[in-house]
């Protein structure tokens, strides 16, 4: 009896000392939207499709006029003459929608791509944070449906990254 209930007293106090607090999460998202290095690359984002945009925005004006024009001349000029015209306007709408499909899909991918380079600077960071503070594991924020906000370490991270961004100049270099 002796042999078991100091078994058990072995068995529990090796559990209750392994049970350290080395489990952390991290809102990746907010540290990329909020992180210097993030907001650079948002402006970037920002000047491209205003750019885009306006390029845009001169082509829907081209296209309204033809269209009135159209509409105005619908009653003076041939039938045959009408529908050229139609075919052409339809032909200037279906190229304005394919470019402004190929502009949001350049958007995204310059998203992407400016995302996976934050987070190449954020991986070593991260991955040197656990191993100073003894975490065995790093959870992501937005899997996460209940957790002590002690156990937050995002701030931390987005700190560290931007003393990383500011020492390396990251963001006057681009």
């Amino acid at each position: 009896m002796k042999k078991i209930f100091i078994f058990l007293v072995i068995f529990f106090k090796s559990t209750i000392g392994n049970s350290e607090n080395n489990i952390v999460f991290i809102d990746v998202q907010f540290i990329i939207d909020n992180s210097k290095l993030g907001k650079f690359y948002s402006d970037q984002l920002k000047i491209i499709k205003e750019k885009r945009d306006f390029d845009l925005n001169a082509e829907a004006i081209i296209i309204k006029k033809k269209e009135t024009e159209l509409n105005n001349q619908k009653n003076i000029i041939k039938k045959e003459e009408l529908n050229n015209k139609i075919k052409e306007l339809n032909k200037l709408v279906k190229n304005f929608r394919n470019n402004k499909l190929l502009i949001n899909q350049e958007i995204q991918k310059e998203k992407k791509n400016y995302s996976d380079k934050i987070l190449s600077i954020l991986n070593p960071i991260l991955t040197s944070y656990a191993d100073q503070n003894n975490i065995k594991l790093v959870l992501e924020k937005k899997n996460i449906l209940v957790g002590f906000k002690t156990l937050d370490i995002t701030n931390e991270i987005l700190t560290l990254l931007n003393e990383k961004t500011n020492k390396e100049k990251l963001v006057n270099e681009n």
